[in-house]
């Protein structure tokens, strides 16, 4: 297992890309450079060693959705005709991914009082709207978070005071359909967990933004119960991710 990841240092400086030293430049961190440098994994890269059958699910149906309307070229052959199908489908689960990229951008900004892309407005405004129906205050944007005891470190989008109770909120972009609810993927509550121990946090949310159905949010509150038994399925993640790797991140 020697695949790219999101690293950082004890201190809590993303270190997701290195110098390539073969061919200028520089490469994506991997784990052989995590262990050398004395990395630590973020919470997005330890659940790597997981299933996401909710992510899963909505790869494959673009596969489908793409297989049934990419149509064959004469004379080509099956191995062809497969990977041009992977090719296309993959590309729209890449234009997914940049369109969150820029959601959780221009709701960065706003909020920090910085121009935004308009085009994003149709994503940050109903946003606006749920922090001031929440009393939402905003205390620090783009978190960076380290816990050397456990083995962990990331960065979460805000650190927020609701009701005087200080919590984690995460943004997620999320392809929704009219007539279903959104409801958090079972990783996400312990993404929240994660951090919120560091923070000093003892709640949190999730907050989806919907790529489909422009305007549409939903939302997912932890109270402090919800986090406590994330947090501790969370450490055994750890324990199982440092097992798998074989590398146990210094802890100081």
């Amino acid at each position: 297992m020697n695949e790219s990841g999101h690293y950082y240092d004890l201190k809590g400086k993303a270190v997701f890309e290195v110098p390539n030293k073969t061919k200028g430049g520089y490469r994506k961190t991997t784990l052989r450079d995590a262990k050398g440098l004395g990395l630590l994994p973020s919470v997005t890269t330890i659940f790597k060693c997981l299933a996401s059958p909710e992510l899963d699910r909505w790869k494959q149906q673009q596969v489908l959705m793409a297989s049934l309307t990419l149509p064959r070229q004469q004379d080509e052959s099956d191995e062809e005709y497969c990977s041009r199908i992977m090719q296309d489908a993959f590309k729209q689960v890449d234009d997914a991914a940049d369109l969150g990229t820029n959601i959780h951008k221009a709701l960065e900004n706003h909020f920090q009082g910085e121009p935004y892309d308009p085009v994003m407005e149709c994503y940050v405004e109903p946003v606006k709207k749920w922090v001031e129906k929440n009393n939402v205050t905003f205390l620090q944007h783009e978190l960076r978070l380290v816990s050397p005891e456990v083995g962990y470190a990331g960065t979460t989008d805000a650190l927020i005071m609701k009701d005087g109770v200080l919590h984690i909120l995460d943004y997620k972009s999320r392809k929704t359909k009219p007539d279903f609810d959104i409801k958090p993927w079972a990783k996400e509550p312990m993404q929240i967990a994660a951090y919120a121990k560091v923070a000093g946090a003892v709640r949190g949310v999730n907050l989806y933004i919907s790529t489909t159905e422009p305007g549409r949010i939903g939302e997912a509150w932890y109270d402090e119960k919800t986090l406590n038994e994330n947090y501790e399925a969370f450490t055994h993640i750890c324990k199982y991710w440092q097992f798998s790797t074989g590398y146990q991140p210094p802890k100081k």
